[in-house]
């Protein structure tokens, strides 16, 4: 499903039905998910459609920057490097591009969206909850439902800690697709026992996967380095 596609297709997978027809000067977008449907009119002679994973973060109104998974508790041993695999849920965004000009028209998810509080009520943040089980090895998943984050976990203490859930901000996801696959990559250093900086890395799982377009990132003008970067002060697990 995933792609670049002209101005006239239809695609239908189970309960999703997406389309676009020319009807005189306009294109006409419909797209049905269940009892949830969307129409958009488009005024455009030509160019093309993009169909690609966005940031899980912007359903419904962009209720928070941040993505939180919780998974099965790890200990990791002194001073050592661990990678893991989770998983993320996915959000589909639909775009219109011309030359150098694209528009997302659309967004919707084929998983229901829940909601957390990270760190104390007065000062925490609201999240996108999400449950991943903890694989070594890539996971098979449905990339039109999940995706999977290479997580990279970095004690940088002296001592054993403990591990159940990472936080990511929408700012620095990279995500990148293919048609068997979406995914991200990520790395979490520990500094204490209950602190961590956590941040998205850009590079794909696998050679050959296309980036998605980045929709905070095109939001926001200026961003520094800093700014990608997210600390976990209240707790790693």
């Amino acid at each position: 499903m995933y792609g670049r596609y002209s101005l006239d297709f239809c695609i239908e997978k189970d309960d999703l039905k997406i389309c676009f027809s020319r009807d005189g000067d306009v294109v006409r977008y419909s797209r049905t998910l269940g009892d949830s449907t969307m129409e958009r009119i488009i005024a455009s002679d030509g160019g093309q459609v993009i169909i690609n994973p966005v940031e899980p973060l912007n359903l419904p109104e962009e209720v928070t920057r941040f993505l939180e998974i919780r998974f099965e508790s790890i200990i990791i041993e002194p001073e050592a490097t661990r990678r893991i695999y989770l998983t993320f849920p996915i959000e589909i965004g639909i775009f219109i591009s011309k030359k150098a000009a694209f528009r997302c028209i659309d967004i919707f998810s084929r998983l229901p969206q829940k909601y957390s509080l990270y760190g104390p009520t007065d000062t925490g943040v609201i999240t996108r909850y999400h449950w991943s089980p903890v694989s070594f090895t890539l996971p098979a998943h449905d990339p039109c439902f999940e995706g999977v984050v290479e997580l990279d976990i970095v004690n940088t203490t002296k001592g054993w800690v403990e591990v159940s859930r990472v936080v990511l901000e929408n700012y620095g996801m990279k995500i990148y697709y293919d048609q068997g696959l979406v995914s991200m990559k990520a790395q979490m250093r520990v500094i204490k026992s209950t602190i961590a900086e956590t941040c998205c890395i850009r590079s794909p799982i696998r050679e050959g996967m296309r980036k998605s377009i980045e929709l905070y990132y095109t939001r926001t003008i200026g961003l520094s380095e800093s700014a990608l970067t997210f600390t976990m002060d209240a707790g790693v697990h």
